[in-house]
């Protein structure tokens, strides 16, 4: 999977996930965004990267 693939297919998910929050698609992407610059310094997995995604979307709500 190209990285623009896995970008589309993580975005999709994560807008799944965000409308149980009542989250716009903007506070996704800025999330989303957010959380990748921080990723490309420390080097973190995949996994790790969209579990602090989710982090941020459920405390954008609260």
């Amino acid at each position: 999977m190209t990285n623009d693939n896995q970008s589309a297919a993580e975005m999709r998910g994560l807008l799944r996930f965000a409308q149980g929050l009542g989250l716009d698609e903007a506070a996704v992407r800025e999330i989303y965004e957010a959380v990748g610059h921080e990723v490309m310094v420390t080097g973190a997995s995949d996994d790790t990267r969209m579990a602090e995604v989710r982090k941020r979307m459920i405390a954008a709500v609260i």
